[in-house]
């Protein structure tokens, strides 16, 4: 099995042959929903993220043990003084 062309939890195509925007407001940056874009490293988001799928501009890398974290997933966890 792949993860080219599939499905997450709430039913959403996801995986990398499937093209998409930047989910943050006002950015229409061209991407992926691969693994590579996806906020909390898995495509439900993981036990820390949102999983959302944002460009590079938009994720902060190597703060969530289980991936990245989009920007806003990444200001709660500063804000709540979580410890990655």
């Amino acid at each position: 099995m792949g993860w080219a062309n599939c499905t997450n939890g709430a039913g959403r195509a996801v995986g990398y042959a499937i093209e998409a925007e930047c989910d943050h407001k006002d950015c229409d940056a061209q991407i992926d929903r691969g693994l590579a874009y996806v906020c909390g490293g898995m495509h439900d988001g993981g036990e820390h993220g949102c999983g959302g799928y944002f460009c590079y501009y938009h994720l902060v890398i190597g703060l969530c043990p289980d991936g990245q974290l989009c920007v806003e997933c990444a200001a709660h966890a500063a804000i709540d003084d979580r410890v990655f």
